[in-house]
């Protein structure tokens, strides 16, 4: 199991993601996800993506269908108690996986009927949503015709090292808990939420703060 993407709750039509093609990343394709509300603005490295999402239609994200997905509450950016982000894995190659942590399967009607989205069970809104796609691919693996823009006037490949602050003081989840075994990848209690991504191992030392338009570092 690795990620497949990291999604950052922002205001409509995200206008934070322009700090983003201005600080010098190649935008891809946006999505509106119909029946669900939401909509967003999507940006690819080989093997991540980071989306920026908002509550296009309050009444369908609230629908009984998606309301259990908390998104219209982590949506709500003036609420210091809700984490910003949802974290998505996938399978590691072609394996077949068994999950480490309990999961709800949502099936949003703009999937085919066979695939579902397993949504993380008993997860606080103070951390992350966590959940697992058992269908996705990483970008530079998809056929050229289906390959989103990964090359970027700064040199960031692969995104290396994942830490996701959140402004939390009691114990973490289960599935945080188990989530932080994994390699590269942590879940922090602290006082604010904050996404860290580090790109290429760092090896230039470099970094990138979008606060307060974003919680997010680059590190590369």
């Amino acid at each position: 199991m690795e990620i497949d993407h990291i999604y950052i709750c922002t205001e409509k039509k995200a206008p934070a993601g322009d700090l983003l093609v201005d600080f010098g990343i190649s935008e891809g394709s946006s999505n509106l996800h119909p029946g669900q509300g939401t909509a967003n603005r999507r940006f690819y490295f080989h093997n991540l993506m980071l989306e920026l999402l908002w509550v296009e239609d309050s009444e369908e994200v609230q629908n009984e269908r998606t309301k259990p997905m908390r998104l219209f509450e982590r949506c709500q950016l003036d609420q210091e108690a809700s984490s910003p982000f949802g974290t998505a894995f996938r399978p590691t190659g072609d394996r077949i996986e068994i999950l480490p942590f309990a999961v709800w399967d949502y099936h949003p009607i703009y999937l085919p009927d066979f695939l579902e989205i397993q949504i993380a069970d008993g997860t606080p809104l103070s951390e992350p949503m966590y959940f697992y796609l058992s269908f996705a691919k990483r970008q530079d693996s998809v056929p050229d015709e289906k390959k989103e823009p990964m090359e970027h006037k700064v040199p960031l490949r692969e995104v290396t090292s994942v830490k996701i602050h959140v402004n939390q003081d009691a114990t973490l989840s289960s599935t945080a808990c188990v989530l932080n075994r994994f390699q590269n990848f942590a879940i922090i209690k602290g006082k604010e939420h904050l996404l860290e991504l580090e790109f290429d191992y760092g090896v230039s030392n470099q970094i990138r703060d979008f606060r307060p338009n974003l919680p997010l570092i680059f590190k590369w």
